[in-house]
């Protein structure tokens, strides 16, 4: 082969090399710049139930519907016999209540239910509408339960997801005539 040649494909190798070196540097700022605006958005969660729906990102703000949501749970917990309390949920204090109510129930061989019918929340206190249902064997009894129930919020966390904890749970004070 002629040294002109040679030469000629060599320069020929050289720019080729350069034209693919800088298209793939491109490319990889290009791709750098994308995977560093994509991941300081935030990002989309998708709440799984009967009806899949986008939620907003967490934030240390609580939704009203997410305080219902979270006090309905937190009840359910704290009050019926056939539940396992999770303790991010319910405050030292209830958890003991909740162990001495259920020891009581449990010597006279009742067990109870309470069904939420409805929550207002108002800042740190919600006001629950809500039914106590009590069997004894087979004969069952329904009697209506408000309470007032005071929240707190806390840090998220696997456990608890809603970033709230009950406090106290106190049936409203009745006038008496």
């Amino acid at each position: 082969m002629r040294f002109n040649l040679a030469w000629a494909n060599t320069i020929a190798q050289n720019v080729t090399l350069k034209v693919a070196l800088m298209v793939l540097s491109f490319v990889t700022v290009a791709l750098t710049l994308s995977t560093a605006k994509l991941s300081i958005r935030k990002p989309i969660i998708i709440d799984r139930g009967c009806l899949t729906s986008v939620l907003e990102g967490s934030s240390n703000e609580h939704t009203t519907t997410e305080i219902e949501t979270f006090v309905k749970e937190a009840i359910r917990q704290r009050f019926n016999s056939d539940s396992t309390p999770i303790p991010d949920y319910l405050s030292s204090e209830e958890l003991a209540a909740r162990s001495q109510e259920q020891k009581e129930l449990l010597n006279r061989t009742m067990t109870q239910t309470v069904i939420v019918r409805a929550a207002k929340s108002n800042g740190n206190t919600v006001s629950v509408e809500s039914d106590r249902l009590i069997s004894v064997g087979q004969v069952r009894s329904a009697f209506q339960f408000p309470l007032i129930v005071t929240i707190s919020s806390t840090t998220r966390s696997e456990n608890n997801p809603y970033g709230l904890q009950v406090v106290k749970i106190i049936p409203p004070k009745t006038e008496q005539k």
